[in-house]
């Protein structure tokens, strides 16, 4: 799993359904792949949400403040090499927030 080691604390994740064989190329993920596919609620109002999209090919990682998903936090594109680093950049950056509280 992409995830298992990455601390969300102080978040809960809400949702995981994200079942990418990291051994396969991406080609061959046509099922996993979807827009929904792992969300972390956080106290304040914050999630972090991940999920692929097609019009970009890409994994997107957002942070939402105050469920306006209109105007993300944060909004970054990566690939699967990426994927880890860029979650747990933003997890790190949504408990810093938390803790200037």
């Amino acid at each position: 799993m992409v995830f298992e080691e990455i601390s969300f604390y102080p978040g809960k994740v809400t949702y995981e359904d994200f079942n990418i064989d990291l051994n396969k190329p991406l080609d061959y993920e046509n099922d996993g792949l979807k827009e929904d596919m792992f969300k972390v609620q956080y106290p304040d109002k914050f999630i972090l949400d991940i999920g692929w999209y097609d019009g970009v090919n890409n994994f997107i990682v957002y942070v939402i403040k105050d469920f306006d998903w209109d105007n993300p936090v944060i909004r970054t594109e990566c690939d699967l090499v990426h994927l880890r680093c860029h979650t747990e950049i933003c997890a790190l950056f949504i408990r810093e927030l938390l803790s200037k509280n």
